[in-house]
């Protein structure tokens, strides 16, 4: 997320949720430790975004979490 700086425009573009988020952010909105959440992907729970060779971080969407994160609660609320 960015933050603007001094001087900047006034016509900026408005924050916006990033698509793309990292396993910490992803553990963080799933509400589980970095450890559970590296366990659910392990266990293709969650899918991960393929990013080109050579590239290891391994990013997640957003709206993926989301909808993986309501369908734990309706299953919990069973």
């Amino acid at each position: 997320m960015s933050v603007l700086r001094a001087g900047a425009s006034d016509n900026a573009a408005p924050d916006r949720p990033p698509i793309l988020v990292d396993e910490n952010e992803a553990a963080r909105l799933c509400g589980v430790s970095r450890p559970t959440f590296r366990l659910w992907a392990a266990a293709g729970l969650i899918n991960k975004v393929t990013l080109p060779d050579g590239c290891r971080r391994n990013l997640y969407r957003t709206a993926d979490l989301e909808q993986f994160a309501a369908n734990l609660a309706a299953s919990a609320s069973r």
